[in-house]
This record gives structure tokens, sequence and C-alpha cells, in this order.
């Protein structure tokens, strides 16, 4: 009985598409949707090693402490994060290096060090998100010289930005051709908006009190 049991929860889980079962440094290499809270401090909570795969937070709760990272990707494409959820006081919420095509959406991002980092990646979605208690920034473009790939192409938008440092940061010369829209911010310590690159759009966003400038240039 035990066995048929066992069989039936595997089919259940390939029609769904999603695997199950999680735990701390989980090497990520198929579609994911959240069973549980996981607190993984002091590393990294979900390593994405495939291109194409969705991770489903699933109203649950990635957290750890200020030396931890929620969820990394390194030299990927296509990659999906979606909630509901919550990532919460970890250094680093979600850190992407040199990722084509990553989508974040529908995550409460809390009392975190930095909620998305994006290193020399391009076009990526940052939507429908929110912030909340951020000691560094919201969402960091970071485009370094003389890297393989360029950090362009991104669009940010439809974000809630509350009681952070900063907001969006737009940085380095290739951190260009990205738009910024239709985002909210209230209770930011120093800049809304930095843009340090060059041809990005900054369009339609909302400001309440922002300490030092709304967008700076």
């Amino acid at each position: 009985m035990a066995m048929k049991r066992l069989l039936a929860t595997a089919v259940l889980l390939s029609i769904s598409g999603f695997a199950f079962g999680q735990s701390c440094g989980q090497l990520v290499e198929t579609d994911l949707k959240l069973d549980r809270d996981l607190h993984c401090p002091g590393g990294t909570a979900l390593l994405l090693a495939r291109s194409g795969i969705t991770i489903d937070l699933n109203s649950h709760t990635i957290s750890g402490d200020s030396g931890s990272t929620g969820i990394n990707a390194t030299a990927l494409r296509d990659v999906t994060i979606v909630g509901p959820g919550r990532i919460t006081l970890v250094g680093t919420a979600i850190e992407a290096t040199r990722v084509r095509g990553l989508t974040v959406t529908g995550v409460d991002f809390v009392h975190v060090g930095d909620g998305v980092r994006l290193h020399n990646s391009s076009q990526a979605q940052i939507a429908h998100n929110g912030f909340d208690g951020v000691a560094g920034h919201a969402v960091a473009v970071l485009s370094l010289p003389y890297a393989l790939t360029r950090g362009n192409g991104h669009a940010i938008h439809d974000n809630v930005v509350l009681n952070s440092e900063y907001g969006v940061l737009l940085s380095g010369f290739d951190a260009c051709d990205s738009v910024v829209e239709n985002n909210r911010f209230d209770g930011i310590g120093t800049f809304a908006i930095l843009d340090d690159g060059h041809y990005n759009r900054v369009d339609d966003n909302e400001f309440g009190y922002v300490r030092v400038s709304d967008i700076a240039r």
C-alpha cells in the first residue's frame, strides 16, 4: 500500500511538471515548487543550474542571515522566479550573474541586504514585486567593464519599494537600454533611482518621501 502511494505521488508530480522536496544548498536542475519554508543561514538556499526552469515559491518563505543568499543563478538563460512568496533576512535575495532573460514577479523582499542583483545580465524582467526594509538596493543592475556579456535591456516595472535605503541602481557603461517605469517609491533613505548607465528610459514612477533625490544621474 505504501509503495502504491509513492508511485501515485510520483505520477502526480510528473504530470504537474514541478519537482517537490527541497533542502538548503540544493542544486536545482528542473522546475521547482516549494513545499516548505527554507531557513538557510550562512549559505545559498537554492542554486540554479539549468536554463529554462521556473522556481515557484508557492506562498513559502526563504530566509537566512546577513551572510546568505536566497537564490543564485550563473550563466543561464530564461529563468523564472514567481510568487506569491517571500525572501527575508538574507544578505542578497536573488543574485544573477551573466543570466539572459531572468523574470522575477510576485515576490516580497522583506528586510534583506539587497533584493535583486544583476551582474552583467541582460533582458531581465523585474515586475510586480514588493520590497520593504531593504538595507541596500531593491534592484541593482551592475555592468562591469570588459565583461563578456552586457548588462542591458532590462524591464523594471510595477514594483513597490518602501522603507529602503536605495531603490533601483543602473550602474556601468553597458547598463543601457533598460526601462524603469510605473514603480512606487516611499520612505527611501538616499536615491529612489540612480541611473549611471546610458540610454535608459525612466518614466511614470511615483515618489513619496525620498530623502536625497527621486532620480539621480
